[in-house]
């Protein structure tokens, strides 16, 4: 199966630059995606007024994973819930069909080095690499049937979820 036969849609960011405001809503940039979670400190922010033009194409939510199109090909995370984000260039949002895909482990999936050799592959370009819609729609996958795909990600998630805090008691007893 496609990318895309498992998911409601996959969206293109704005094909503009959004300036740094300083305050407001996260924009979400290839620096920003890391590997299965969005790190907004240092984020650029933008207005309300901003934020409703990038949305135009879809509304970011909990549950839809944004891509990194370039500056690194692949990376992905998983929109947090409580996370209000809008699209900065580079980047692709995909959120899945809930009755055939799991958000979570869709992530992990996408980050498995067989699909990050796949995607690196795939990619074009002379002075940066770069992947086009049509690859990542088209991205051939394998998943298990859903109730597996649950159990697996939330396995991972909370493994995930210990090592950021205890990233986090790290940082605070260094500080």
């Amino acid at each position: 199966m496609k990318l895309i036969d498992v998911c409601e849609l996959i969206v293109d960011c704005p094909h503009s630059t959004a300036k740094d405001e300083g305050h407001g809503i996260p924009l979400v940039r290839t620096p920003n995606i890391g590997k299965g979670r969005l790190d907004l400190s240092g984020a650029h922010r933008v207005s309300e007024v901003v934020y409703n033009q990038r949305i135009e194409r879809a509304v970011p939510k909990a549950g839809d994973l944004i891509l990194a199109r370039e500056a690194p090909v692949g990376n992905v995370a998983l929109i947090m819930p409580g996370q209000k984000v809008c699209l900065g260039q580079r980047v692709v949002l995909i959120r899945p069909d809930k009755t055939k895909a799991d958000a979570a482990y869709l992530t992990y999936y996408l980050l498995s080095d067989e699909v990050q050799h796949r995607l690196k592959n795939n990619a074009n370009g002379a002075v940066v690499a770069h992947l086009n819609m049509n690859e990542i729609r088209n991205l051939v996958i394998d998943l298990p049937e859903i109730s597996i795909q649950k159990r697996i990600a939330t396995v991972l998630s909370s493994l995930d979820d210990k090592i950021a805090l205890n990233n986090r008691i790290n940082h605070n007893l260094a500080a």
